[in-house]
């Protein structure tokens, strides 16, 4: 099973953390305009707590039980294989004090309003993810980014030789075509970013 770009569209809430502890964001859906609202209720206050603690007055953070939730119930329903999800992310130890929360339109960033008028996402706690899985019968459990994932693959982006140009001019176009494609992927800046999470229910692990 493969959910690429599947778990950054799970809806999730936003807390910010105020003085008087954590608050929910609320936005206006046509404006965009946010307020804080109530307190969390007490399991997304125990999710913050443990994978996503607020250390400063003004940091905020995307609760992602939602999505472990979603995730857990997917790998729940295998008896026995490999269950993979891409997408860009995040772990414990390295979540933005920020957020992540963007919105895009015809692939360029825009206001996070949701309005309808764009598609508003926010990256993934995956390392939360792997745990509720890993509790609903996961039995192998590896996080990798894409890069490290398709070199191991034998995907590297190199060019062909330029001997191939004279020898076989079409195949050294499509081989120079394919070399393009394979470097978008592993670009650790854009496609390459992505991080995989592969867990797996009665069988091994690939070996990356």
């Amino acid at each position: 099973m493969i959910a690429n770009e599947w778990l950054d569209n799970v809806p999730l809430d936003v807390a910010e953390l105020t003085p008087d502890g954590p608050r929910l964001v609320l936005v206006d859906p046509a404006t965009g305009l946010e307020q804080l609202g109530p307190a969390p209720e007490p399991d997304d206050l125990d999710w913050l707590a443990k994978w996503w603690p607020l250390r400063e007055i003004g940091d905020r953070a995307e609760i992602g039980r939602p999505r472990c939730q979603a995730w857990a119930s997917v790998v729940a329903r295998l008896r026995q294989g490999l269950a993979v999800a891409v997408d860009y992310a995040h772990v414990r130890s390295g979540r933005p004090p920020y957020g992540t929360l963007a919105g895009y339109r015809d692939g360029h960033l825009v206001p996070a309003v949701p309005d309808g008028s764009c598609d508003v996402t926010a990256h993934v706690a995956l390392d939360a993810c792997a745990r509720a899985a890993e509790d609903d019968g996961a039995t192998g459990t590896l996080l990798i980014t894409q890069r490290a994932a398709l070199r191991a693959l034998g995907i590297t982006g190199e060019r062909p030789s330029i001997d191939l140009a004279h020898q076989d001019p079409r195949a050294y176009v499509a081989a120079l075509c394919a070399a393009g494609e394979e470097a978008e992927l592993l670009d650790p800046g854009g496609l390459g970013g992505f991080t995989w999470l592969l867990q797996t229910v009665d069988c091994p692990l690939p070996e990356l």
